[in-house]
């Protein structure tokens, strides 16, 4: 027996029956430890639901990341039960996980992502009756990562046509609210929890849990933005003829470059966001007091995070 062994023996001798929960509590008591609980999957959040609103929580892993050309093997969804004026979660109403084996094989550089070997998908089909059903039950779609997740869902379920999408990695404040990264294990792991499988539905629960909890420093509820910003357009902001030497700050400030377009691009949820980028591009890139010509598409309502190309607009503002 080597010393690890002896020390775990001893070690379990010394607790006996105490409850972990009790330890862990114990230790973080002390200041010197931070402990991480596990989630599970769970029939309620406990929040207190006056005027409800069913959110359906998805996520998805693919072949690839163009929905054009590749395509959805796994669909995860969490539908809860949400109040709309505090952005507390109650019940979990139902939960769907399902498999499908693809058109084109799943190569082993995309196997090595997501874990999901063509042996898992082999023979499988989404039960599209059953994800049916709860798509129809939710008033909003929510994703860590919209942009992505939403495209995919359209394309194989073209059904979703007028479904509402939020995306919670775009539109919470996570920097703001001095969360330590925007990733599901950051934010996890800011909350106090860590979970070990990263498959659709896992990815779902973990996703509530986070938003079952008060933001960091304004202790506003996830939902709550969230309901706010779903009602916003987006604003695609093209940084027309912005100079070279600019790029880097671009970049910082959260700016894409558009190889197709040759132009700086910037997403902003909302007017007022909108606005302020516009303030920064006039000062910081433009240098100057007056009007500047920019490039905008706007998604709306369902056009949000659809995918579609939409026609640019050219404005001086």
């Amino acid at each position: 027996m080597n010393h690890d062994e002896l020390s775990n023996n001893e070690l379990n001798k010394s607790i006996g029956n105490i409850d972990p929960e009790t330890v862990a509590r114990w230790l973080e008591s002390s200041g010197n430890y931070k402990v991480l609980r596990s989630i599970q999957m769970r029939d309620t959040f406990a929040g207190q639901i006056n005027s409800p609103v069913k959110v359906l929580v998805v996520d998805t892993e693919t072949t690839g990341l163009d929905f054009a050309t590749c395509e959805v093997i796994e669909v995860g969804a969490v539908l809860i039960e949400v109040d709309q004026d505090t952005g507390a979660i109650g019940a979990v109403l139902g939960t769907y996980g399902g498999l499908e084996e693809p058109k084109v094989p799943i190569t082993p550089e995309n196997s090595a992502i997501h874990g999901i070997t063509n042996d898992m998908v082999k023979g499988q089909r989404f039960d599209e009756a059953a994800l049916k059903t709860l798509c129809d039950e939710a008033a909003l779609f929510v994703a860590h990562n919209a942009a992505f997740d939403k495209p995919f869902m359209l394309r194989r379920f073209p059904w979703l046509e007028k479904s509402i999408w939020a995306c919670t990695f775009r539109e919470l404040p996570w920097t703001q609210e001095n969360y330590s990264g925007r990733k599901l294990e950051y934010l996890l792991s800011d909350c106090g929890y860590f979970h070990g499988a990263h498959r659709a539905v896992e990815d779902c629960n973990a996703l509530v849990h986070v938003l079952a909890q008060p933001l960091k420093t304004s202790q506003r509820m996830p939902f709550q933005v969230l309901f706010d910003s779903a009602n916003e357009s987006i604003y695609q902001i093209a940084a027309l003829k912005a100079p070279f030497e600019k790029k880097d700050f671009l970049k910082s400030k959260g700016f894409r470059w558009n190889a197709d377009d040759r132009v700086w691009e910037f997403e902003a949820v909302g007017f007022s966001e909108g606005k302020e980028v516009i303030e920064w591009l006039r000062e910081q890139v433009y240098c100057t007091t007056g009007k500047i010509m920019l490039g905008f598409r706007i998604q709306a309502g369902v056009d949000r995070y659809s995918g579609t190309a939409l026609k640019q607009q050219f404005k001086e503002v």
